[in-house]
C-alpha cells in the first residue's frame, strides 16, 4: 500500500493558498501533530512532507462559503451567496473565474474554506472584469 503513486492533484494556487504562510491552519496543523514533543520544547517546522500530508488530510473535508463584497462608503460587508460541501466544488477549484462568473455574474467575490467549524483560508476574486469602484 505505501508503494502505491498519488496522482491527486489541485491547481497551484490552491496548494499555496491552503499551505503558504498567508493562511497557517494547515501548517499549524502539521507543526502540532507531532505529539512527542517534551513539555517547554521548541516545535520545529514542519517539512515538506508533513505539511503535504496534512493538506491531503484537511482539503478533502473542507467545505466552502462564497460571499459577494459590497462597499457602502468607507464600510465593507459581506453577502452570503453560496455553500458547497465537500468534494462538491470541483469546477470552482479547477476554473474559479469561469465558474464564479457563470454562477454569481459580475461581482467582486470572496470564497472562504472551512474544515468544520475552523476557517482555514481566503481568496479574492475580482469576477468577469469586475471594475466598479465605490
Amino acid at each position: 500500500m505505501a508503494n502505491q503513486p498519488t496522482e491527486r492533484t489541485v491547481p497551484p494556487w490552491l496548494y499555496k493558498l491552503f499551505t503558504g504562510h498567508q493562511y497557517p491552519y494547515v501548517r499549524r496543523q502539521a507543526k502540532f501533530a507531532n505529539r512527542e514533543i517534551k513539555p517547554g520544547e521548541e516545535r520545529p517546522e514542519p517539512t515538506r512532507e508533513a505539511i503535504d500530508a496534512k493538506f491531503w488530510e484537511i482539503f478533502p473535508r473542507c467545505w466552502v462559503k462564497v460571499l459577494q463584497e459590497v462597499k457602502t462608503g468607507m464600510i465593507v460587508s459581506f453577502v452570503e451567496l453560496g455553500t458547497y460541501e465537500p468534494g462538491q466544488y470541483q469546477e470552482l477549484v479547477d476554473n474559479p473565474e469561469e465558474f464564479l462568473a457563470r454562477t454569481y455574474g459580475k461581482k467582486k467575490i470572496k470564497v472562504n474554506f472551512y474544515d468544520g467549524e475552523n476557517f482555514v483560508c481566503t481568496i479574492n476574486f475580482k469576477v468577469a472584469g469586475w471594475t466598479e469602484h465605490g
